[in-house]
């Protein structure tokens, strides 16, 4: 080899040291990679759009339970789920065996469908009413000297033992005399139902006693001391005979007439479900009476309309398919 090939290869062998040399220098000078991976942004999800229980694509959230069922606790919210995934199996057992073709199956499913639609309807017109003030005073003036949430009548509380003679009567009042317990004697001898609670009776308005002891009873009860015993008194006929009542008065809680603010929120509720149904009662009709000339009834129905609510205009019929 000659003396010019060996200086060839000696420079070339240099060149390549030295490029070598200046990558591995860049490639310690070079800032780090970093990985040119798309970054995902974390989407927020709202509580509503929660999913509580899937089945493949079909999925049960929070908003459809709230809808369902307001303010749901946990069981609640389990029991939904739970019955939502058993409608989905069943649904696709019922696929798979075809009867989701059969044509009575079909039908019922259309008419639970527009029963539903229905119901979201109904519902909506019903959370539209709204109850004004003034028509809660109104109720207030005229109902409140009957509502008896509004004008409480007096309650009278009271232990008594009910005997089938009046010479067992005495005997008991002897005994209650005597220092024996009216409670316990009630338990013993009492002929009425109130014995297996030691006689005791609470909370009974004045019209209450009459109705259920008579009205000599409640007169002389009501006209006792607290704690005084009473009797014999005749309050009535039992199935076997005649029945005397010995008692003792126990308490009496004064009732009143109630303040409108008092009763407000009552009033608003009481007038509010009446409203409501109301609103959807008319809105039946309504519907109906729009679309009288729609409608087909068959004699089997006109004959029963006509039994219940006497002679009336039968209404025009059409045939289904069309004509009249």
């Amino acid at each position: 080899m000659s003396c010019r090939n060996i200086l060839r290869i000696v420079v070339l062998v240099t060149l390549l040291f030295g490029i070598v040399a200046c990558e591995e220098q860049a490639q310690e000078l070079a800032p780090p990679v970093v990985s040119q991976e798309p970054v995902v942004e974390a989407v927020e999800v709202s509580p509503d759009d929660e999913v509580i229980i899937s089945y493949g694509e079909e999925k049960l959230t929070m908003r459809h339970i709230q809808y369902r069922q307001p303010n749901a606790d946990a069981k609640t919210i389990k029991k939904i789920a739970d019955s939502w995934l058993r409608i989905q199996l069943l649904f696709e057992e019922a696929k798979r065996r075809g009867i989701t073709e059969d044509p009575l199956a079909k039908s019922d499913a259309k008419i639970i469908a527009r029963k539903v639609y229905g119901q979201a309807l109904v519902k909506a017109v019903q959370n539209a009413v709204q109850i004004t003030e003034e028509q809660m005073r109104d109720y207030y003036e005229k109902n409140k000297e009957t509502d008896k949430t509004i004008n409480v009548p007096t309650k009278f509380s009271f232990s008594h033992v009910a005997t089938p003679s009046l010479q067992d009567a005495r005997e008991v009042l002897n005994k209650i005399k005597a220092g024996a317990d009216i409670g316990a004697v009630a338990r013993e001898v009492s002929i009425d139902l109130d014995g297996r609670r030691a006689g005791a009776v609470k909370n009974l308005t004045q019209t209450s006693i009459s109705r259920r002891y008579g009205k000599e009873f409640a007169a002389t009860l009501l006209t006792a001391s607290v704690g005084e015993v009473v009797g014999p008194i005749k309050s009535g006929t039992s199935r076997t005979g005649d029945r005397y009542e010995v008692a003792r008065f126990d308490a009496r809680e004064e009732g009143g007439m109630k303040s409108f603010e008092e009763v407000k929120d009552y009033i608003e509720a009481r007038l509010l479900r009446a409203e409501k149904k109301t609103v959807a009662g008319d809105m039946a009709k309504s519907l109906e009476e729009k679309a009288a000339d729609k409608i087909y009834r068959s004699e089997r129905i006109l004959k029963v309309e006509s039994t219940d609510q006497g002679p009336a205009i039968t209404p025009r019929r059409i045939r289904p398919g069309g004509g009249s």
